[in-house]
């Protein structure tokens, strides 16, 4: 089965617009596109319709097939956090609404944007409390993240691509090394530092002892990302320069590491929030904001910046594997086409939640700390 030819068409037209930026104009899709578009999806690939495609057989050819294994994981994993972005944006918009008083019939969304009009009507509402005299100042840390390193393992193995962690450690340069340290991290910790750390710990004990966020240089243990300095065993290293592999591998491991970005555990951004306690508005404004812009943020920042390159990476995969599979048979040409219209529908909810998440932020004022 195939989808119409026009909206065949639109969707790869937006494909194609997304590698310029997420900052191109919003594309409207038909009401119920994206589940038609899966379920005729999953009947002509079933490895697409699984969710599983990673280690699938689609040509017989082993590179090519884990490259097309890679790439499609890689539209899955955006497709499932587009709907988590998609449903945790709406959620927040909705129960700002609540808590400010908008009618609720201002707060419904549609069936295929769920975002835009809830989101829409809290900053139209922000913007008049505003103006109203009420003031506030709000200010936030972004999202801090880590990446799947045991999935990108994983990915990587079907690949074919074998690096010697201690090759990776042994021919990169220190200021460009990063990974678990199993042992004692003596360089920059992005998680908790549980030691010394020379400069602004977040939180210590009562021996004065690091056991919050370190920015600065951590000398402990650290549950996150260690740079630099690892006195003990490195545990999946990463280097800033690429260990050299083939095109193929190299492509499928760029993929491997969209997906590990995309399946990243998070801290959600902080909000500190300053506001008239005298005035009742400027409290139930920033009362609301201090719940839900969180959620906002992650969107925005999160999908809008952290992984626009990411997502650019996987769209131009496709792009790529489209032309180098003809002729590959119609399996390998069904799972393609499912993937790209995937991402192309995946990537349409993404920015239309970045867009409507900024224009709260926005009215909000809201300014990294």
């Amino acid at each position: 089965m195939n989808l119409p030819a026009r909206l065949q068409l639109h969707l790869a037209t937006f494909a194609v617009a997304l590698v310029g930026g997420l900052a191109c104009d919003v594309v409207s899709l038909p009401a119920g596109t994206s589940s038609a578009t899966n379920a005729i999806a999953g009947a002509a690939c079933p490895e697409w319709g699984s969710g599983k495609p990673l280690g699938g057989s689609f040509t017989g050819k082993a590179d090519v097939d884990a490259n097309l294994g890679a790439f499609m994981q890689a539209a899955v994993d955006i497709q499932r956090i587009a709907v988590q972005s998609e449903a945790n944006v709406s959620a927040a918009c909705i129960e700002m609404g609540r808590d400010l008083g908008i009618a609720e019939d201002k707060l419904k969304s549609q069936d295929d944007d769920k975002v835009s009009v809830p989101c829409a009507a809290v900053a139209a509402q922000i913007d008049v409390i505003l103006k109203a005299g009420a003031k506030l100042s709000v200010a936030y840390e972004p999202p801090s993240c880590q990446m799947d390193a045991s999935f990108k393992s994983k990915c990587e193995a079907e690949c074919g691509i074998e690096v010697d962690p201690g090759k990776v450690v042994a021919e990169c340069e220190p200021a460009k090394l990063s990974g678990y340290c199993s042992g004692t991290c003596g360089g920059s910790c992005e998680g908790t530092c549980d030691g010394t750390c020379s400069g602004e710990c977040s939180a210590k004990d009562a021996k004065g002892n690091c056991i919050g966020e370190c920015k600065g240089t951590c000398t402990g243990k650290c549950d996150s990302t260690c740079h630099a300095k690892c006195e003990g065993e490195w545990k999946a290293p990463s280097c800033d320069v690429e260990v050299e592999k083939s095109k193929v591998k190299a492509d499928c491991s760029a993929n491997c590491e969209a997906s590990a970005d995309f399946r990243a555990s998070c801290r959600p951004a902080k909000v500190n929030i300053a506001h008239d306690a005298n005035v009742e508005a400027s409290a139930k404004l920033a009362a609301t904001l201090k719940a839900n812009l969180p959620a906002l943020l992650q969107a925005q920042i999160r999908l809008g910046k952290q992984l626009a390159g990411d997502l650019k990476v996987v769209v131009a995969a496709g792009n790529k594997l489209r032309g180098e599979l003809q002729g590959a048979g119609g399996h390998a040409a069904a799972c393609v086409s499912a993937a790209v219209q995937g991402l192309a529908s995946a990537s349409l909810k993404i920015n239309v939640s970045v867009k409507a998440s900024a224009s709260v932020s926005g009215k909000a004022g809201a300014k990294a700390g």
